[in-house]
């Protein structure tokens, strides 16, 4: 509702009334924009040292060292021996589960100083008075649909909890090699790492692992930048080659398989093949750095 001061309508203010009182709230004299967090750049994660505990408790030892940042875990289906807990939590699809990490490798007592929830308790804060929780991290199962779900959990340790630098991180772990760790140094992106959990997610990357206009995927060999029009051919039920379309300057795309024949040809995926040609194609292979990336999404290193 719009209210006169005076015998001028306050224009471009919004009136609130209280009690019969009128109160103008001013509208700011310039906008600022929303300030946008800058993630770090994928390829300053670290992979972690991490060993497995054979003795009591038995779990996986994790090898921070000095460093301050955010700990990210991710833990995958036992692959020799079949757990049962891991087809039950497929089908009751739990937010938590009773994943732990402790900042002594022995005589653990029975407060958990380190513990996951599915929500970030105030930046690791304390939850009630005399909490010994010394930090609240967060965790994430990716999606349950995929045979091969997995679990993300994620801490930020603004400082060092032991002499060592060293953690135990147990619960339903049972095998060596199903726990790995990675870490960003000098910041907090438990949040959003957690945001890209699950389908198609990223975890523990920040982004997606770009190569030029493209996201490089697993399984790729290279891609083709077009430089000239070129020719995209379809190979029919028969086998032979019939021209789809002619490609733009500048295009590029995903290498999946190279066939020799004539005088090569670039699998680009969905039976199209583009003709090796170094005058109107250049090929490429992805760096080692990349490499890197793709296998860590995947669990791979």
């Amino acid at each position: 509702m719009l209210k006169k001061v005076g015998k001028l309508a306050a224009v471009g203010a919004l009136s609130l009334s209280l009690v019969g009182t009128s109160y103008i709230m001013h509208e700011p004299s310039k906008v600022e924009a929303a300030v946008k967090k800058v993630l770090p750049d994928n390829h300053k994660i670290q992979e972690l040292e991490v060993e497995w505990g054979k003795t009591h408790p038995q779990g996986a030892i994790i090898h921070v060292g000095d460093k301050k940042g955010t700990l990210l875990i991710r833990v995958d289906q036992p692959k020799t021996e079949w757990n049962i807990e891991w087809v039950n939590w497929a089908i009751s699809k739990p937010t938590v589960v009773s994943f732990q990490m402790h900042d002594k490798l022995s005589n653990q007592s029975q407060i958990i100083p380190f513990y996951f929830d599915s929500k970030y308790v105030n930046n690791g804060g304390k939850r009630w008075a005399n909490d010994q929780t010394l930090r609240y991290g967060m965790m994430k199962f990716s999606d349950f649909a995929n045979p091969k779900y997995f679990a993300a959990l994620a801490i930020y340790l603004p400082q060092k909890y032991n002499q060592n630098g060293t953690y135990w991180f147990g619960g339903p772990v049972q095998e060596e090699g199903q726990v790995k760790a990675y870490f960003f140094e000098d910041v907090d992106v438990v949040e959003d790492a957690m945001k890209r959990v699950g389908n198609s997610g990223t975890f523990p990357l920040m982004n997606k692992v770009m190569w030029g206009k493209t996201e490089l995927w697993k399984g790729q060999l290279g891609k083709v930048t077009i430089k000239q029009p070129t020719t995209l051919w379809k190979r029919s039920d028969d086998g032979q080659l019939k021209k789809e379309r002619i490609l733009k300057v500048g295009d590029e795309y995903r290498v999946y398989r190279y066939y020799d024949e004539k005088n090569g040809l670039y699998g680009v995926g969905g039976g199209m093949v583009i003709e090796r040609d170094s005058s109107s194609v250049l090929y490429e292979t992805p760096s080692k750095r990349n490499l890197r990336l793709v296998k860590i999404i995947h669990g791979e290193m």
